[in-house]
């Protein structure tokens, strides 16, 4: 097999990418008395992109925000033209390190000047477990949608051949990918919690996704956090306070039933008969993945 091409790129083509997307995206935006941040959390697959572009941008509470990254953004990649020759998932993954980066020059530019931001998180860097030291004095505001590990994997594999239909960006999350991210999650999300609580106003939010019914999101948590006037922390809930073991409760749950069996092994054949039509393009380990999933839960 040919070595991979390498896409090399400079901080100078960061800049320039910043400065193209620049008058657009901070266009009329403007800094509130308390700066707001926004959150969508989830491992891969689990339909927060979704949750973001659906239901809260569309309720125009967000318009005021800096959105920290959009699959566009790739294309200012110096080399993208070459890179998209091979696939878009051939792109996806030769421009993740400098979308990354020139979402961290977004974010620092946007912080410099208090502005409201929307950040997505898939817990695939540890590093957000340290925002903190980033966001003193922000609002949060953090919807963490929850799945178990089965149904993120098989979420994930199905949202790829969705992009590759669509000649969109996006890429096939292996199985031990998913499993360290995952790993993450309780410290980003026992960090997220820490800042919540440190300003009045900030909410988590948690739902759940699963097969069957859950293919559609449902509310399981809510907390919204308030300091009285001399820091004492009050709690207040319509539904079930959020704590992190109702997260990791969801995280958990197994496949048992027969119908839920029966729509996974269901789910993963219609998956395999999508790859002889991108076999160049599918990884190997998307084969192994969907067959180890109906061998695991056919009912014999």
């Amino acid at each position: 097999m040919s070595d991979v091409p390498k896409y090399s790129y400079s901080s100078d083509d960061v800049i320039k990418a910043f400065d193209e997307i620049y008058p657009t995206l901070f266009a009329d935006k403007t800094a509130e008395t308390i700066p707001k941040l926004l959150i969508t959390a989830g491992v891969e697959g689990s339909g927060k992109t979704y949750l973001l572009e659906k239901s809260l941008l569309p309720s125009g509470k967000y318009g005021n925000y800096i959105r920290l990254y959009l699959p566009e953004y790739r294309k200012k990649h110096p080399r993208y033209d070459d890179m998209i020759e091979l696939g878009v998932l051939h792109a996806y993954e030769h421009s993740e390190a400098f979308a990354r980066e020139l979402g961290s020059k977004i974010f620092a530019n946007a912080l410099s000047y208090g502005y409201n931001i929307i950040m997505e998180c898939a817990f695939d860097d540890i590093g957000f477990a340290g925002l903190a030291k980033f966001v003193p004095g922000y609002q949060l505001e953090v919807h963490v949608v929850g799945c178990n590990h089965a149904f993120a994997h098989l979420s994930s594999i199905k949202r790829a051949f969705s992009s590759l239909q669509k000649q969109e960006m996006e890429r096939f999350v292996s199985y031990s990918r998913l499993e360290s991210s995952i790993s993450n999650a309780p410290a980003v999300l026992v960090a997220f919690e820490f800042i919540a609580k440190t300003v009045s106003g900030s909410q988590i939010f948690l739902y759940e996704r699963g097969l069957g019914t859950l293919s559609e999101r449902v509310l399981r948590a809510h907390s919204r956090y308030t300091l009285d006037a001399n820091g004492n922390l009050n709690e207040a809930s319509t539904l079930q306070p959020y704590v992190y073991s109702a997260y990791d409760t969801i995280l958990r749950r197994s496949v048992y039933s027969m119908e839920e069996r029966d729509e996974m092994v269901k789910e993963c054949h219609l998956q395999l008969l999508k790859t002889s039509q991108y076999d160049k393009q599918v990884p190997d380990f998307v084969y192994n993945d969907l067959y180890s999933y109906i061998t695991k839960y056919v009912y014999r």
